[in-house]
């Protein structure tokens, strides 16, 4: 008699969703420290979850930097101009430094 096909989940595909199941892991804490163009030193307290897009929203909450509406943030290993999809996790050590203009 021939193999049945398609219907059922091969070991492979159970053993490859266990793995991926045992890698997500719960999101620890992270301090971002970002220094402004006043040279002033800010630490911000974010997940390991977080992109530069989230630390953007944290900077506009913090009484100290709301009014900071024009600019990047920088990375002396990742460079200049950080996009907002860079997760915060692949910064170490996650040192930023605020660049006015955009």
């Amino acid at each position: 008699m021939a193999p049945r096909s398609g219907k059922r989940k091969s070991n492979k595909a159970k053993a490859e969703k266990k793995k991926k199941e045992e890698k997500a892991s719960a999101p620890t804490l992270v301090d971002i420290t970002v220094f402004t163009p006043y040279d002033s030193l800010i630490v911000l307290k974010g997940t390991s979850t977080d992109k530069i897009l989230d630390v953007r929203r944290l900077l506009a909450v913090k009484a100290e930097t709301c009014h900071f509406t024009n600019y990047s943030l920088s990375h002396e290993a990742k460079g200049q101009r950080l996009n907002d999809r860079v997760e915060v996790v692949t910064l170490k050590p996650c040192l930023l430094r605020m660049v006015e203009g955009r």
